[in-house]
């Protein structure tokens, strides 16, 4: 008996600090700004940073309203696209489930729907999910 109430309490203690850390994530701030800042190549183990990547790209997450702008600058010439967002949590991961009304060229997934997910790895680093389907492994860092 004693153990079953010993393992019990171990999995109400890491599903509260699972949800703690998430808390972190979600509250601090009501808008947070994540810029991307590593692409790694899908075909071979290339990393670049900084003006190397082959574009410059931010979101402005608005956690009062639950809204977010997604913008690319390439070539000097910026894109941009909003929607709205929720955080989710799992047993696995925390992760960003943004929704785009419409396709658009921004839309970073391997399912080619109007959903984009990114992994919640700490509070200050995202990490996009294309690398699976051969699109570039995207890191963010929150810069705001």
């Amino acid at each position: 008996m004693k153990n079953i109430i010993f393992a019990a309490a171990i999995v109400l203690i890491f599903f509260s600090s699972c949800s703690k850390e998430l808390d972190c994530c979600i509250i601090e701030g009501n808008e947070q700004k994540w810029e991307l800042v590593e692409m790694t190549g899908s075909f071979t183990p290339s990393v670049s940073t900084g003006n190397d990547m082959d574009w410059q790209e931010y979101y402005l997450l608005n956690t009062n309203t639950g809204t977010f702008t997604k913008s690319r600058t390439t070539d000097g010439v910026q894109t941009s696209a909003s929607g709205t967002f929720v955080f989710n949590s799992t047993e696995e991961e925390h992760s960003i489930k943004l929704t785009y009304p419409s396709d658009n060229e921004l839309i970073a997934n391997c399912t080619g729907d109007l959903i984009e997910v990114l992994i919640i790895e700490s509070e200050n680093t995202l990490k996009g999910t294309w690398a699976p389907c051969d699109g570039p492994g995207l890191k963010y860092k929150r810069t705001e």
